[in-house]
């Protein structure tokens, strides 16, 4: 080997030394929406994608995994969906979210409360339910029977109107008719629980193209249920009467 292939191995291992040594630079910010997952500067609000979301639905994704934001970014580099369509996908699925964790948040509410003697109520409602309709149908008969007078079918059918509105008048009571009671309420033009069309159609199309993901479902269920939970404690409920408590 000659001095000048000597030299030219010497100056491959060097160039060669020398870039394995240069440590790996982080990108600030892809234009998928996300910079790498190692890197310390994956900051949403540094992307293109993070600036053309708002409100809740920049929230999601501020919380969404690397990867799921990685996916979604693809979604909009690619032209499949525009930053705007993702912005009302996201939105779409809160509210839709929001709705179930509601619902569900208000049956546990109304579980908690209930007391011990609540399976013995219930069954006394059934009993005295089916008492009146026992009775009503064996005097109705009796009442119409052949030979029975008009006079005395009048004095029976004012007896058995008494004896109704006695066990109505106890089956009230267990039922908690004339009673405050918590009732649980969405309003319908809740622009926080309803989607509009727009964001139900973006929606749609962020299922079409795909998209699905476990830790995604975690993070949108997590959101929505703490947001249910607050909005049921401030103002979910109300309180209501059932029946009329002066009859």
């Amino acid at each position: 080997m000659g001095i000048s292939d000597v030299s030219a191995s010497l100056f491959q291992a060097t160039a060669a030394a020398s870039v394995q040594a240069k440590p790996a630079t982080a990108k600030s910010g892809a234009k998928d929406g996300t910079g790498p997952v190692a890197s310390t500067n994956d900051k949403v609000d540094l992307s293109d994608l993070a600036s053309a979301l708002k409100g809740d639905a920049l929230d999601l994704f501020k919380n969404l995994s690397a990867d799921d934001r990685t996916s979604l970014g693809k979604l909009v580099s690619s032209g499949a969906l525009s930053a705007d369509e993702l912005n009302d996908a996201l939105s779409s699925a809160l509210k839709s979210e929001r709705k179930k964790a509601f619902w569900q948040s208000a049956k546990e509410d109304t579980e908690a409360g209930r007391t011990p003697d609540g399976a013995a109520r219930q069954q006394s409602m059934k009993a005295i339910s089916d008492r009146m309709e026992s009775e009503l149908e064996s005097r109705r008969a009796a009442m119409y029977a052949p030979g029975v007078s008009p006079q005395d079918r009048f004095a029976a059918l004012s007896t058995l109107s008494e004896d109704l509105k006695d066990m109505q008048n106890f089956w009230d009571q267990l039922v908690g008719i004339g009673m405050p009671m918590k009732a649980y309420t969405l309003k319908g033009g809740d622009e926080r629980f309803f989607a509009t069309s727009k964001e139900q159609a973006a929606g749609q199309k962020l299922k079409d193209l795909g998209f699905h993901s476990g830790t995604f479902d975690k993070v949108l269920s997590s959101q929505s249920k703490d947001f249910a939970q607050k909005y049921l404690s401030e103002e979910g409920t109300t309180q209501m009467t059932l029946g009329n408590a002066n009859k």
